[in-house]
């Protein structure tokens, strides 16, 4: 962890000796609080602040590759493996899908395909999920049984114009605005998606650039974006 406060540019550790880390989530109600999703060991850890080893919580969770939490504390967890996204309650320490249909794979709006990064909103009431192989942004609404695209191709084809995405690997919301912005993977840049555009705009990178690097991951000030 770097802070932006003052001239140092030494980092602080907060978790250490995780093997093939995929995404972490930052608590800060929380002291700070950690979470970080292991993809190959399937499962999400926890890291309270001062900790010397994580804690796992929920159960296994295949192919872990996303993880999100909101303002009561469950976790949300993405199964590329199964196609699915979790939610996980400390409450009940019960487990319940709020996206996709586990073991199914698929391009329809029920559907998920190798999901990866989520982002949830504050209240719990929207998942919106990078659906990697589908090569697009779909927004669940709480107790949905199928998601809205809401950037990328419907149908789940690929592409390299601004109405289109290609692989994207993760995504966050502004939700004062509601506006989108996905790690566009396989195009080499971040793209801006608004409330019920038909195509985005690049803010970052881009396929022209010739980036060496896959885009990654990423996060957005929440509190000072404009």
């Amino acid at each position: 962890m770097f802070s932006p406060i003052g001239p140092s540019t030494m980092g602080i550790t907060v978790a250490s000796n995780v093997k093939n880390p995929m995404k972490i989530y930052v608590d800060e109600d929380s002291g700070p609080t950690v979470y970080v999703s292991l993809r190959f060991l399937n499962r999400t850890e926890k890291w309270v602040n001062g900790a010397s080893k994580g804690v796992q919580v929920g159960g296994e969770c295949n192919l872990c590759s996303g993880v999100s939490v909101d303002n009561e504390k469950n976790v949300y967890m993405t199964e590329a493996d199964t196609h699915i996204v979790v939610q996980w309650s400390p409450r009940t320490n019960m487990t319940t899908v709020v996206a996709g249909q586990t073991n199914t794979s698929g391009s329809t709006s029920a559907l998920l395909n190798h999901p990866q990064g989520i982002y949830v909103t504050r209240n719990g009431d929207t998942v919106y999920v990078a659906d990697m192989w589908n090569s697009r942004i779909q927004k669940w609404p709480k107790t949905a049984h199928e998601g809205v695209t809401v950037a990328g191709s419907s149908n789940g084809t690929e592409g390299h114009d601004n109405a289109t995405l290609y692989y994207p690997n993760d995504v966050i919301v502004d939700e004062e605005t509601n506006v989108v912005y996905v790690i566009d993977t396989s195009n080499h840049r971040v793209q801006r998606w608004l409330p019920d555009a038909t195509e985005g705009d690049t803010i970052a990178g881009g396929k022209g650039m010739h980036f060496r690097k896959t885009v990654c991951d990423f996060k957005v000030d929440e509190y000072d974006s404009h």
